[in-house]
């Protein structure tokens, strides 16, 4: 049974493509499109795996099967990616890696992965999963969600499981003090899987009958953990070192830029990249995703219907578009405070004349 699929990210993957849009310096778009190509990576990489346990399980009663599970204890968070929970607590634990080209496990169980025919170091993700198994234990305990049989809180037996794309090469000691056995291909976990215990078997073994729950309780149990997930929130302007002006992109037009109905935040002019206003513009929270205000647009009303008849008739032309232009207020910078004469167009035009 599937108890939670995979949690959206859209809505990080559709922030960070608008922060691209925007005019930022070169060293903050690149640390913008890598976090962008790692939601990509990590989406992929979870499609993979995922796609294998949910057709060897979505049906079973015996297993519960938990994707992106978030669990925060004592200042600590396990992050997993797939959890697989069987009736006598048989408790797999698997992270997923994204490594398209390969893999390589050295002999004292060092990482790395082959990128352009370059092999680069990473952490393992073994030791990494280990941690994740003792924070969720170390949770279950101290919450008292373990179930109980007979009167005897029972014990999980955790598997610490490793899996890459069925595509990449992987390369593993088959010998060495560093057991590799938990690493494999996506698509070869269910033979490890049925290697590892015949589940129906132990169903009906009668000196292990003591130590299975019922199908209800397996469910009720990983139902409850679920309940404590924390899908982590990342503030992209902390992360990248962004400042409030910067997101709202130099839309400076004084008493032109709306507040958020939402949270009265300032809003970030933005354009519909999809659905029936595809090339729309319109006004957007500029706390997106964790707002989502929006403030619709007429396209009859131009800025320049908000600036005064005289200045209208002074204003000059756009030097690069033609345009009306409008007055406008700097709010940062050597001219903070200062009027100047910006194209009504802007974004999409940029001149602008100074006021003397």
């Amino acid at each position: 049974m599937i108890i939670k699929h995979k949690d959206d990210s859209q809505d990080d993957i559709d922030y960070l493509s608008d922060l691209l849009d925007r005019d930022l310096p070169d060293n903050k778009k690149t640390l913008i499109d890598r976090a962008l190509s790692n939601l990509y990576s990590g989406t992929k990489a979870q499609q993979g795996p995922a796609y294998y346990l949910d057709a060897e399980f979505k049906n079973s009663k015996n297993w519960s099967l938990i994707h992106d599970l978030r669990i925060e204890f004592n200042g600590k968070a396990a992050q997993i990616d797939h959890l697989l929970i069987g009736r006598m607590m048989d408790v797999y634990v698997i992270e997923s890696k994204n490594f398209t080209s390969g893999v390589s496990i050295s002999d004292e169980g060092e990482f790395s992965y082959t990128y352009n025919n370059n092999a680069y170091s990473i952490p393992s993700p073994i030791t990494q999963n280990e941690h994740d198994i003792d924070t969720l234990h170390k949770f279950l305990v101290e919450a008292d969600l373990l179930p109980m049989r007979l009167g005897i809180k029972l014990k999980p037996r955790y598997r610490n499981i490793v899996l890459i794309s069925p595509g990449a090469e992987l390369s593993k000691p088959k010998k060495g003090f560093y057991d590799c056995s938990a690493v494999m291909k996506a698509d070869k976990f269910i033979q490890r899987f049925a290697n590892d215990l015949d589940y129906e078997n132990k169903i009906s073994d009668m000196a292990s009958i003591a130590k299975v729950i019922s199908q209800e309780s397996l469910q009720k149990f990983s139902e409850k953990i679920v309940l404590h997930h924390k899908p982590s929130e990342i503030d992209y302007r902390v992360k990248f070192g962004l400042n409030g002006d910067e997101v709202v992109e130099g839309d400076e037009v004084e008493g032109l830029v709306p507040d958020c109905p939402v949270c009265a935040k300032a809003m970030v002019l933005r354009q519909a990249k999809q659905g029936k206003n595809e090339g729309k513009k319109f006004w957007g929270c500029q706390q997106f995703p964790k707002c989502r205000g929006v403030v619709e647009i007429d396209e009859k009303e131009t800025p320049d219907k908000l600036v005064s008849v005289s200045d209208k008739e002074n204003s000059p032309l756009c030097p690069k578009c033609k345009g009306s232009m409008v007055k406008r207020v700097s709010k940062k910078g050597k001219n903070a405070g200062k009027e100047f004469w910006g194209c009504k167009n802007f974004p999409d035009c940029r001149g602008v004349v100074s006021i003397e």
